[in-house]
C-alpha cells in the first residue's frame, strides 16, 4: 500500500471479527507495517484500543482513496483499565477504510488530509484504490 511517500505492508481486517480484533494483543508493529481495515462503504466510525500494547496513528481514508484526516498519537490504554472507560476515537468524517501505523508516522512521512492512497501488491485493484 502506497500513501504519500510511505510504502506499506498491511495485514487486512475485513470480516467483523477481524476488525474487533485489530492489533490488539500484539506487542509491536514494524516500521513498515500497517493494519488496514475495510467496511463495504463510506460511514461514520469509530476505533478503540483495547489490549493495545503500543501506541498508533489512525489515518481515516475515503472511498475516494484520499485521506480525510489523522488522529495522531494515539495512546495505548493502561492495561488496568476498564474496558467501558476506554476513549473512543471517531472517524474525522465518512470513511470507508482506516489504515493504523505506528505514532508518529504520519507526520514523519508526511500523511495529512489529502494525501492519496493506492494499493498495491497483494490487494492491488481491491477495493477501488
Amino acid at each position: 500500500m502506497i500513501i504519500g511517500d510511505a510504502v506499506y505492508v498491511v495485514d487486512l481486517a475485513v470480516s467483523a471479527e477481524e476488525r474487533v480484533q485489530g492489533l490488539s494483543g500484539r506487542p509491536s508493529l514494524d516500521r513498515d507495517r500497517a493494519m488496514l481495515f475495510v467496511y463495504e462503504n463510506d460511514g461514520p466510525r469509530t476505533f478503540w484500543m483495547p489490549d493495545m500494547h503500543f501506541p498508533l496513528d489512525m489515518v481515516w481514508i475515503r472511498s475516494d482513496c484520499i485521506v480525510d484526516g489523522v488522529t495522531a498519537e494515539v495512546p495505548n490504554p493502561l492495561p488496568e483499565t476498564p474496558r467501558d472507560q476506554l476513549p473512543r476515537y471517531p472517524s474525522t468524517g465518512p470513511v470507508r477504510f482506516i489504515l493504523e501505523i505506528n505514532a508518529g508516522q504520519a507526520a514523519s512521512r508526511g500523511i495529512v488530509p489529502g494525501s492519496t492512497v493506492q494499493f498495491a501488491g497483494q490487494i492491488e485493484g481491491r477495493w477501488g484504490c
